[in-house]
């Protein structure tokens, strides 16, 4: 190889695994975008660094990381520089196989799925725009009424969690993750509960709201799965439990944030009558 293209290539952005001697590597990739990377920084303080779960994007001229993912059946990438997502999507090319679900900022995700089309294949289901909304103390609307009875789920409330949460799966997705994946699905549901992430507002033996998070730090709390029993809808309860639910969260951390489906107005109107703003887009795609 002639001089000029070998130290051409050695320049060029290069993969490696990640491990738990990497932290303070990943920290200095992801601590400047503590929201969109909520998720990712979550799983990091949850042991992925020691399950040998990410992959990062080097530069072999500063030593730095630029890109990091969580690879496996949930892929979840953090590139923002072209370069780094095409020498991400290198890295990942031989393992794409396995990939069941890639959730990120939306043009992370596409580039990804145009890089990788030929390995990924066709989509079972694209959330191509889901707003970005977080919420902090400053912009939290105050409600007036008493709160609700909201508490966080033990393991006597699993049978209700999984119920409700498949319920809101059929409901947003289109299919029944008891169908398809009852053991695993139920084992998800549990491990929320054990970590103390699942909130839930009960009447009787029945689930009138519920909403998990999917990642916590110290900067943000993302939610997911936030439902309201539709015998309970158009009373204003579940708005109640969210500005409630937020404001409890907000003790523990500076920004709670999530995503929802574009087409789910009702929802939207919810977040933003309390106080959230959009701060970007983020993409689903399950393979």
């Amino acid at each position: 190889m002639p001089a000029v293209l070998r130290r051409a290539s050695l320049r060029q952005p290069r993969a490696r695994q990640l491990w738990a001697g990497d932290s303070l590597a990943v920290d200095a990739c992801l601590e400047s975008s503590p929201l969109e990377t909520v998720y990712l920084r979550s799983e990091i303080r949850q042991g992925a660094l020691r399950q040998g779960a990410l992959v990062g994007i080097e530069h072999p001229d500063d030593h730095r990381l630029h890109a990091v993912a969580m690879k496996g059946p949930l892929l979840v990438p953090w590139a923002p520089g072209e370069r780094d997502l095409v020498a991400l999507a290198g890295a990942l090319r031989s393992q794409v196989r396995f990939v069941q679900l890639i959730v990120g900022p939306r043009d992370q995700v596409a580039g990804l799925q145009r890089l990788l089309a030929s390995q990924l294949g066709p989509a079972r289901l694209l959330r191509a725009e889901q707003p970005h909304y977080a919420v902090d103390l400053d912009g939290l609307v105050a409600w007036p009424l008493d709160p609700p009875p909201l508490r966080k789920a033990n393991v006597g409330d699993l049978e209700q969690a999984v119920r409700a949460g498949a319920a809101m799966h059929l409901e947003e997705v289109g299919f029944d993750p008891l169908a398809s994946d009852p053991v695993g699905f139920r084992q998800r549901v549990l491990t929320l509960i054990r970590r103390g992430w699942v909130h839930v507002w009960m009447e009787g033996d029945q689930i009138v709201f519920k909403a998990e998070c999917s990642a916590v730090t110290a900067e943000a709390i993302q939610l997911q799965g936030v439902w309201t029993n539709p015998k309970f809808r158009g009373q204003g309860r579940g708005t109640l439990a969210m500005a409630v639910l937020c404001r409890r969260l907000l003790a523990e951390t500076q920004t709670v944030t999530l995503f929802v489906n574009d087409f789910n107005a009702v929802a939207i109107h919810v977040y933003e009558r309390i106080g959230f703003r959009r701060i970007g887009t983020m993409r689903s795609v399950l393979f």
